[in-house]
């Protein structure tokens, strides 16, 4: 008896919230698995579980790449109207005043074009916490 990609899905989640493996291990057990089985499906969730925890990882950079340069871009809109209406900076050349606006707003389109390019591939380097952290 194999068991099906949603009850692996629920296994994970259930391991996503706190569960232990022990816990998932004795429940696998009871339902009559053979100990290959077993193994196989705790290594099938370990690698579900490791990618998710890399992609929230991965989102969390990416939002914080977009959230900096909003920022970033704000106080150059600010920099930039106080020097065109002559309030601040009026002997400094226009590129100087604009470069932050624009820096903002090109550290804010990397944060979009790198979530969306993290949200729909599997992550790379579990492999390497596993060997770290092997599971049993």
């Amino acid at each position: 008896m194999k068991l099906s990609e949603p009850e692996i899905e629920e296994l994970v989640q259930r391991k996503l919230e706190g569960e232990s493996y022990t816990k998932i291990r004795s429940e696998l057990d009871a339902l009559g698995l053979t100990e290959s089985e077993i193994h196989e499906a705790i290594r099938n969730i370990d690698e579900k579980v490791l990618d998710s925890e890399m992609n929230r990882k991965q989102r969390g950079r990416t939002n914080q790449w977009y959230r900096v340069g909003l920022f970033i871009a704000a106080f150059g809109l600010v920099l930039t109207l106080g020097a065109n209406r002559g309030i601040i900076l009026q002997d400094v050349s226009k590129w100087i005043v604009y470069a932050p606006f624009f820096a903002g707003i090109g550290m804010m389109l990397y944060g979009r074009y790198a979530r969306q390019q993290t949200s729909g591939k599997k992550t790379q380097g579990t492999e390497r916490i596993r060997r770290k952290r092997p599971f049993k």
